[in-house]
């Protein structure tokens, strides 16, 4: 499995890391919207940011690969911005370390 990872938060990004390695997936982290490869299986988005440059990047790559936006769960403008452009919901961090054994099996990808 190769994993998209679209995050600035280094913790953050060594626990999906560790989880990945521990499922034997690819890690492959993204900085820019023309860095995202089009070959993932899961695609992970820090959309804490709220940065409408991702957005055509994310939707094209959501043909392929399955796509979770995260951020805080305070953070009620970057939900509202993430349903705006229609990347459906966002989970809140916590349940996206919670989840993230889970998420990196074949079995729970798209």
């Amino acid at each position: 499995m190769r994993v998209g990872v679209v995050v600035d938060d280094l913790m953050l990004y060594s626990r999906i890391d560790g989880a990945a390695s521990a499922a034997d997936a690819t890690v492959v982290r993204v900085s820019s919207p023309s860095d995202l490869p089009a070959d993932l299986d899961l695609v992970l988005v820090d959309w804490s940011a709220n940065e409408p440059s991702w957005v055509e990047a994310i939707n094209a790559v959501s043909a392929q690969a399955r796509v979770i936006v995260f951020g805080p769960h305070t953070d009620l403008e970057a939900h509202a911005s993430a349903r705006a452009a229609g990347l459906g919901p966002m989970w809140a961090r916590s349940k996206l370390v919670a989840e993230l054994p889970a998420l990196m099996t074949a079995s729970t990808v798209k």
